[in-house]
């Protein structure tokens, strides 16, 4: 499988989303995850999106034959999204795909995940972070979020810290 990123202007990616998942073989989807809030006292996590100009999509097809099939299209809506290319390589790495799929759980939202601070190291109870507690490189026990340290992506997940000794 896959991972191609799009990047998005005018706000018109649930348009490109509902195409692509018309295609056959292709998902795609708006990363979304959970954020804490305190609004008016009342305290939960709400689901916001991840990264909201941007359009993640699965396939099979490798980069030879999705840049066959859908470079038309793209042509087509320039202006309106670009597909995102570091290096002549326009999906994610084998690594960086790797930790979206275990983040992601076959599904486009991001769960926030538990743990505890045990002699001064993480230690994750539950949630998509177990066993990538060496990939954290700054937690934010306040806004409650984790920055992994991945080479293309930024990516922040929601960790709960409930206690530290």
């Amino acid at each position: 499988m896959n991972w191609y990123v799009v990047h998005v202007k005018l706000n018109c990616s649930t348009q490109l989303v509902s195409f692509f998942n018309q295609q056959a073989n292709v998902e795609a989807f708006i990363p979304k995850t959970e954020r804490w809030y305190n609004i008016n006292g009342k305290k939960d996590y709400i689901i916001k999106d991840l990264y909201p100009d941007y359009v993640f999509i699965k396939t099979n097809l490798d980069k030879e034959n999705f840049e066959q099939q859908y470079n038309q299209y793209f042509e087509a809506i320039e202006g309106l999204a670009t597909l995102l290319e570091y290096d002549e390589i326009c999906a994610l790495t084998h690594q960086e795909q790797a930790v979206m799929e275990k983040m992601f759980r076959d599904k486009s939202i991001l769960k926030h995940s538990v743990g505890n601070i045990i002699n001064s190291k993480l230690v994750v109870d539950q949630g998509p972070l177990v066993g990538l507690e060496k990939n954290i490189v700054k937690i934010d026990r306040h806004k409650r979020l984790a920055k992994l340290n991945l080479p293309t992506l930024n990516l922040q997940v929601p960790l709960e810290v409930v206690s530290k000794s």
